[in-house]
């Protein structure tokens, strides 16, 4: 056989191996096994010194039965070998071979000459090898007969042998019935005893198995679960002490909702609050310049170039109220993200388009991009380009004068990395972890809610916004996109 099949034949037989073992991970299986094994070998011990017992018995009985009938063949006998009566051996051979498991009856005389046999063609043969001992249990394989010699005194001399076998074929026959009763009784213990053993892990697993059942609904979520307590077992004490233990998780996870409810009405208030102190102060400035504006505008005196510059101030401060209402909008009131399969990468290019007619971005920024290995992933392409717009502005209003920003995206397994990095002033170290915040800014005249409603857009795409900043040196920051399907 060669290598590759015997690796198939290993992997074919791995699975069924593997499910083998498997069933004995289970608790019942265990039990049922154990309590199985105990009864077969109880009944196995039990069943092998009962045959051994029957067997030393029966052998012990079939010596005497042969050492009885062998004395009996000598006194028969003695006279008749004296006196050569041949008419006299021959009937007690007749007779001896009449009886039960008798395999042969011979009578010798002292010279070695066979007198009377009970097999044919014996009598009168001279024997070449005298037998002179008597066979012991066990006998030797394949052999069937125990063979007996008994001398035949007259006086104190030896007048011939009388030489008888019996067959053990019946004493065999026993056994061998006593060994497949054995055998079916240790079938039956194996029955009864994975029957009772099945009973008894019945019994003990099932408040098991409603636990681990219980147990998965809990991690599901459901609290409302409770277990059946039956009987006054240490199982039954168990799932007595589960009910109760989810009992307490119930109220414990009523009182954490209710802490919590309380805790978000408090934050959103605060944070209502917040928000109106900070639309209040980011609306107040160009408000009032609005207002100085539309007076000198009402005056009658103004002159053409003073005129002129009033209408670009109401233009700008018009734009800047709503840029920071459209950003509070945006942050207020976000939608639900329907995330669709698109290329990323598409988007970033319409994106830099809109960024570079926006005044911030200066000639004497340099933008560019560097995509790697891209696949389409799956985001919403509104609040996607929403994001792209936030952090490039960020980045291009960071660079004072002159500089690079350069977007980034690669995959990196079952993900797609967006990077932006720039070469700007950077960020704080102590606003670093801070500017996802609403309402936190290091820039004067922002409103501190850009990258707040980017971390908030990230986080219904799964994923976070990651920060790296050196003061000084630049920032780079990036999010990451599952792979589409």
């Amino acid at each position: 056989m060669s290598t590759a099949q015997k690796n198939d034949r290993i992997d074919s037989v791995s699975p069924a191996l593997h499910r083998f073992r498997g069933l004995f991970h289970t608790l019942r299986a265990r039990l049922i096994v154990s309590v199985a094994l105990v009864h077969v070998v109880l009944m196995g011990m039990f069943t092998w010194e009962a045959v051994d017992r029957q067997s030393q018995e029966l052998r012990q009985e079939l010596i005497h039965q042969a050492d009885s009938l062998a004395s009996l063949m000598v006194v028969a006998t003695t006279n008749a070998l004296l006196a050569e009566d041949l008419a006299s051996l021959a009937e007690v051979t007749r007779r001896v071979n009449a009886l039960d498991d008798v395999a042969y009856g011979e009578i010798v005389d002292i010279r070695g000459y066979v007198m009377a046999s009970t097999r044919d063609g014996r009598v009168g043969q001279k024997l070449a090898r005298m037998r002179t001992h008597r066979d012991r249990f066990p006998l030797p394989k394949g052999d069937s007969v125990l063979d007996f010699v008994e001398a035949v005194r007259v006086g104190d001399q030896e007048a011939g042998y009388v030489m008888l076998g019996l067959s053990t074929r019946n004493l065999d026959q026993e056994l061998a019935a006593s060994r497949n009763q054995g055998a079916l009784y240790i079938a039956l213990a194996l029955i009864i005893g994975s029957f009772v053993a099945w009973l008894l892990s019945l019994a003990v697993t099932r408040n098991l198995q409603e636990l681990t059942v219980a147990a998965d609904r809990i991690a599901g979520g459901d609290l409302n679960v409770r277990v059946k307590v039956r009987g006054q077992d240490e199982t039954s004490m168990l799932a007595r002490a589960f009910n109760s233990m989810v009992l307490s998780l119930q109220h414990s996870a009523q009182a954490i909702e209710k802490e919590h409810r309380k805790r978000t009405d408090a934050e959103r208030l605060a944070c209502v609050g917040e928000m109106a102190a900070s639309i209040a102060h980011e609306i107040r400035n160009p408000l009032a310049a609005l207002i100085n504006a539309m007076k000198l505008l009402g005056s009658p005196g103004l002159a053409e170039d003073d005129h002129q510059e009033v209408v670009q101030i109401v233009n700008s401060e018009s734009y800047r109220l709503q840029r920071i209402l459209n950003e509070f909008l945006a942050f207020a009131r976000l939608p639900e993200a329907v995330l669709t399969a698109a290329d990323v990468t598409e988007l970033i290019t319409q994106t830099i388009q809109q960024v570079k007619r926006d005044p911030a971005c200066r000639e004497n920024i340099r933008i560019e991009t560097r995509f790697e290995d891209v696949t389409p992933c799956l985001f919403d392409r509104d609040q996607m380009r929403q994001v792209l717009l936030n952090l490039m502005m960020n980045a291009l209003q960071a660079i004072s004068a002159s500089g690079h920003l350069t977007l980034q995206v690669k995959r990196q397994g079952e993900l797609v990395v967006v990077s932006l990095v720039d070469d700007g002033c950077g960020i704080k170290a102590s606003l670093k972890d801070e500017v996802t915040m609403p309402f936190v800014t290091a820039r004067k005249g922002g409103t501190g809610l850009g990258l707040s409603v980017v971390q908030r857009i990230l986080v219904q795409h799964g994923t976070t916004l990651n920060i790296s900043s050196e003061e000084g040196v630049g920032t780079e920051v990036s999010f990451e996109l599952m792979i589409a399907p």
